[in-house]
């Protein structure tokens, strides 16, 4: 996945701030490794053995460390290219005021679903995401672009996750999550898909503006 990316990147020329790229996936990769450690420790999920290479980083799958560093660095081309083929614009009702009070909904969703491991965490980080991307960037939110990336990422998503979860690769907890599905694919990943973006996105357009005004 990430040859192909790099070859694609440069093959249609699609221009890519590789070190605010760097800087990205160094800063927040640790955020989710962290938390899959605690939640395999705890049990909120695990890994199907027949389907990983018996390699593990800090107790985890290899697959798994490399999957926040692979992931962010492909992705981002769709977001990369968006920019480059189309003008962005703002959408005007996506303010500041309702991305907070969704981040207050979201933080009380995880208190009143506290027992459910996987879905009072995935809640508590959307939120925080809602809140640094308006705290230290609030034009992304509100980028049309954005959320048309967003969009399109949802399609491989939609794809490999179907995968992971209907083999499955990925085995959840019994108190982790809510127990709905959409197919085989639990809300719960769409809001930790969602909340990655945020983060990775919020950190590369940041490290990319300041090198920018350096230069």
């Amino acid at each position: 996945m990430f040859l192909p990316t790099l070859i694609i990147s440069l093959a249609f020329r699609v221009r890519r701030n590789y070190r605010a790229l760097l800087v990205s996936l160094l800063l927040v990769s640790p955020l989710y490794i962290s938390w899959d450690f605690v939640a395999t420790a705890m049990d909120s999920w695990g890994f199907n053995r027949a389907w990983i290479l018996d390699v593990y980083v800090l107790d985890l799958p290899l697959e798994e460390v490399l999957f926040f560093f692979v992931t962010p660095f492909a992705t981002l081309l769709i977001y990369d290219f968006l920019n480059q083929v189309r003008k962005d614009s703002e959408v005007k009702w996506l303010n500041s005021k309702v991305f907070y009070v969704l981040s207050v909904i979201l933080v009380i969703s995880a208190f009143l679903f506290y027992q459910y491991s996987y879905t009072s965490v995935v809640l508590l980080y959307l939120a925080s995401s809602f809140i640094l991307a308006e705290v230290l960037d609030r034009d992304m939110l509100s980028s049309s672009n954005y959320w048309i990336f967003i969009g399109l990422s949802f399609i491989p998503f939609l794809v490999f996750d179907y995968f992971l979860t209907s083999i499955p690769v990925v085995v959840y907890g019994p108190h982790s999550i809510l127990g709905m599905r959409i197919l085989t694919i639990p809300p719960e990943d769409a809001l930790y898909s969602l909340s990655m973006m945020n983060f990775y996105t919020l950190v590369y357009r940041r490290a990319g503006a300041t090198w920018i005004a350096r230069t």
